[in-house]
């Protein structure tokens, strides 16, 4: 498109077009310092086809992003791009849905036949909006039905240059106030990336290129800053990942804390778990003191009380099976706690006024008689969070995506993120400030046992989550 050159001020002084105008090497459209006259500009523009203008004004998606990937964003700015992108559709459709209700109702308007009916498509109510794209959500871009990015109807239609010169010089002064406030973020300007994998900027953030922004570590103020700057929808996004996305992120994860195979087919194998879980439609009934992982049968432990249900594992037990018998222990198969109890042909039992806080783990066994004199016996087993989180009520995985909930609240969420990132710096580095070497190099945090890796499973999600937030 030809070189703008005239500046707001000279819009809003400026009671026609008929006047010459000075131009002005530093203005947003002009690079060069021969472009053409703003007369010139908007006589192309009026003669310009409604069609025409569409197609002008549009940057297909794969473009647009590969673009940016290539000069401008780092992989995790590329990543709030497309996020960005997708609420920009998002939000399309929702005033499509809405026949047009809002603000800019008059983009879902089609083009109309010649621009001399430019004016009948855009009501008196739009017009001073029109003006000021700074009252859309996205600053005057939508996109059309084929996922290209464009400008909204009442832009591209309108007779008056005005429209697009706000268009432009609003989206410029966002990018001046979004530099002061982070100077390190990508976008041009000449500001390089900085590989994570630098010993400097710490372990553990991945394998691909930063930029400077995303390698430092951000306060949890700014964070909640950040956070609570964005709408509903975009918060839920920003929860939620595809499953192959997440597993890859995992695996660099592995990678940059040494994990042996043992301990990363541990990890894998309750991530499969949690699926099944949820295909299956079984939740477990954690409580904050307890982490209850076996499906042998329903359980939930608390600091005093336990309540067991097997009805759905022994459903047809009429003729087959003459008493259950059940205890607690601080064991497999042991009734330490409590002893073993006959219930009858019960299926379920509950029993209060217990001291369970100060275990570390404890289990509840069950013994299923026969008539016929034989016994299946059943042991599973609830492990003290001491204050821990608990990956079941916070992971969900199913239905191709992985999604990971605020916890007590979005601050919570972000000081383990920072806990965990913090931790991984201290593990990875002896008492003299080496780095260690060697397969799991970190005992504390080895994923040897389902419940250490259950935990690193929800440290990493928690910072990976984090990470494609922020």
């Amino acid at each position: 498109m030809p070189g703008l050159t005239q500046r707001n001020d000279q819009f809003s002084n400026a009671t026609s077009y008929g006047g010459s105008y000075s131009i002005s090497a530093n203005a947003f459209w002009s690079k060069h310092r021969d472009g053409v006259s703003f007369i010139q500009l908007r006589k192309f523009w009026s003669e310009l086809p409604p069609q025409a203008r569409q197609k002008l004004l549009r940057i297909d998606k794969q473009a647009l992003f590969e673009q940016a990937r290539k000069n401008m964003y780092c992989s995790r700015c590329n990543g709030l791009l497309l996020e960005g992108f997708m609420q920009i559709v998002i939000y399309g459709k929702s005033l499509q849905h809405e026949g047009g209700g809002g603000n800019f109702c008059c983009d879902i308007l089609k083009a109309p036949k010649n621009l001399n009916d430019c004016g009948s498509h855009v009501t008196n109510g739009c017009q001073d909006e029109i003006q000021d794209p700074s009252v859309h959500p996205w600053g005057g871009l939508t996109t059309t039905h084929d996922g290209s990015l464009t400008l909204l109807k009442c832009y591209l239609f309108s007779k008056s240059l005005n429209g697009l010169q706000n268009v432009f010089d609003s989206a410029c002064a966002r990018e001046r106030e979004r530099e002061l406030l982070y100077p390190d973020a990508c976008g041009g300007g000449g500001r390089g990336w900085i590989s994570q994998g630098m010993a400097s900027y710490g372990r553990g953030h991945g394998t691909r290129e930063s930029c400077a922004l995303h390698t430092a570590r951000l306060s949890c103020d700014t964070l909640m800053d950040f956070w609570s700057a964005l709408g509903e929808e975009t918060r839920q996004s920003l929860l939620r990942m595809k499953e192959e996305d997440f597993i890859e992120r995992l695996l660099c994860r592995f990678d940059s804390k040494r994990f042996c195979r043992d301990c990363r087919r541990n990890v894998i194998r309750e991530f499969k778990e949690l699926k099944e879980l949820k295909r299956m439609r079984r939740e477990p009934r954690c409580t904050s003191w307890f982490c209850v992982a076996d499906t042998a049968f329903q359980y939930e432990v608390s600091d005093d009380s336990v309540q067991a249900d097997w009805c759905q594992t022994f459903s047809d037990t009429v003729g087959s099976y003459h008493h259950f018998e059940w205890a607690l222990g601080t064991g497999e198969g042991k009734s330490d706690i409590l002893e073993f109890e006959n219930v009858g042909m019960n299926g379920s039992v509950q029993v209060t006024g217990l001291d369970l806080g100060g275990l570390t783990a404890c289990f509840i066994t069950l013994r299923a008689w026969k008539v016929d004199g034989r016994c299946t016996e059943l042991s599973v087993k609830a492990h003290a969070l001491k204050g821990q989180q608990c990956v079941h009520c916070r992971l969900v995985v199913g239905d191709g995506f992985v999604t990971i909930t605020g916890g007590e609240s979005i601050r919570s969420f972000f000081e383990h993120a920072e806990e965990a990132e913090e931790e991984e710096d201290d593990d990875s580095m002896d008492k003299d400030g080496n780095e260690l070497d060697g397969e799991c190099s970190r005992p504390q945090k080895h994923a040897k046992s389902p419940e250490l890796a259950r935990e690193f499973l929800l440290d990493a999600a928690t910072v990976i989550f984090k990470e494609k937030a922020c």
